[in-house]
């Protein structure tokens, strides 16, 4: 494994990555923000940070991250620690999105949602999403 710096960063992997992966996994999200823009819907965006439907959009990210990192021929400790990592970080998003779901299809549990976590969570989540896709693709660049 080669020592990373600035120059020797694999730019046209980690650009692929950002547009054709997560830019276009978040495309749901601004068309529903476009929603609120064009006052068809009052607050179609907020809605769909709060139902948790960022966290499904971070298993599938999380997804590709995994098979990168899988398909390394020559796995050094790091690509092991990676490997079980996100698969933990995908049981922690997918199981917080599941409590959610059924949270907010129940009517006693709906009101035990604090205000804003959700939210907060999926920033989180978000940004996590982005650093292991980007270790994945440095990682997994030629």
């Amino acid at each position: 494994m080669r020592t990373l710096t600035l120059s020797t960063l694999p730019w046209k992997g980690l650009l692929v990555w950002g547009i054709f992966g997560f830019a276009f996994a978040m495309i749901p999200l601004a068309f529903a923000l476009t929603g609120d823009d064009l006052n068809k819907t009052a607050s179609g965006f907020k809605e769909a940070i709060e139902r948790g439907d960022v966290y499904l959009i971070c298993v599938a990210l999380v997804g590709d991250s995994l098979g990168r990192f899988v398909m390394i021929r020559k796995k050094t400790i790091w690509d092991v620690l990676s490997v079980g990592f996100v698969i933990a970080y995908t049981v922690m998003v997918s199981f917080e999105f599941g409590v959610i779901s059924t949270m907010l299809h129940s009517e006693t549990t709906r009101a035990m949602i604090p205000d804003g976590r959700v939210q907060m969570h999926s920033w989180y989540y978000g940004i996590g999403v982005l650093i292991l896709g980007s270790a994945a693709a440095i990682r997994t660049a030629d």
